[in-house]
């Protein structure tokens, strides 16, 4: 039987906030695996301090992801040893079951729909589903590994790697509207209707024999940051949407990768093992020097940095 792990959804209530008509400050999530321990979600203050774990429990939770408000984080789970969907909110409760590794999760921006990647087909592919746990449709189908989708701040396209054209590379593909007419019934004696394609065809934003890493869009959805090997060690590159104007972020000195945009585009969050560990560093992107951000002695993976959250009523 194949291993199941599926996405949970972490619904985060105020933090003992006093009301505000100014926007909450944002945090950064991120995965961490120590020696002996099982991975854990964390988030911490961007300016700097110990991080906070959320909730914790003895499994293995990974790719965290941010709603478009900053108050919901979704991240897989196989918590509880049931492999399923959750909802945490005053209680955590199962929305739905799975039977495949389900992971790297994805909100769209009007909160709708998930954009996650599976191994249910033998190869990796890209999905959606509702964001109530239903309607699951297949974005993807090929016999490449397509990983690590992540929307465009429109809405109208997810970006993913996939090896498909025999290298690691960035595609982007247009988003079809899923709520249209239902599917045509099957007639005696006719072949049954194919499946409607919910995506256009995926077009290649990088193409470069080097390995590419997962991207994340700019807030404003003009520009796209990503880990590359283009010039030896994986360092964190940055282009405009159409995959033009590419620079280089980071330093050749140690591994960047995983970067993820602060909610004001001008800086970016990465994972860096230039002090020995995988640790956050913060850069922004017209400087030239990072600072480090944590001191955990661990293997920090996929930081996703909060929109700024509403105001507190």
């Amino acid at each position: 039987m194949a291993k199941k792990l599926s996405v949970a959804v972490l619904a985060l209530a105020a933090f003992g906030c006093s009301p505000s008509e100014e926007p909450r400050p944002s945090r950064i999530a991120f995965a961490i695996d120590r020696a002996g321990t099982a991975s854990e979600i964390m988030f911490v203050d961007p300016k700097g301090g110990e991080p906070i774990p959320v909730a914790p429990a003895d499994s293995t939770d990974e790719t965290p992801a941010w709603s478009h408000d900053g108050l919901t984080l979704l991240f897989a789970s196989n918590r509880d040893s049931q492999r399923a969907i959750y909802a945490w909110e005053k209680k955590l409760e199962k929305v739905l079951a799975a039977q495949y590794r389900d992971t790297a999760p994805s909100w769209s921006p009007d909160g709708r729909r998930i954009a996650y990647m599976s191994d249910r087909d033998e190869t990796w592919q890209i999905y959606s589903i509702g964001s109530t746990g239903r309607d699951e449709k297949r974005l993807t189908i090929s016999r490449s590994n397509d990983t690590w989708p992540v929307w465009s701040p429109d809405g109208q396209t997810i970006l993913f790697l996939s090896d498909r054209g025999g290298q690691h590379d960035i595609y982007s593909m247009k988003v079809l509207p899923i709520e249209r007419d239902p599917l045509p019934k099957p007639e005696r004696g006719k072949p049954v209707p194919p499946e409607p394609r919910w995506t256009e065809d995926p077009v290649p934003v990088t193409n470069d024999r080097a390995w590419d890493g997962r991207p994340a869009f700019s807030p404003d959805g003009k520009w796209i940051a990503w880990p590359s090997e283009r010039e030896g060690k994986a360092a964190i590159w940055i282009m405009d949407a159409a995959g033009k104007n590419a620079r280089r972020l980071t330093p050749l000195d140690s591994e960047a990768d995983e970067p993820s945009w602060s909610p004001d585009g001008k800086e970016i969050v990465f994972v860096s093992t230039r002090d020995g560990f995988r640790e956050l560093y913060i850069q922004g992107i017209n400087e030239k020097t990072a600072r480090r951000l944590t001191v955990q002695r661990g293997q920090i993976h996929t930081p996703a940095w909060s929109p700024l959250q509403p105001p507190t009523k």
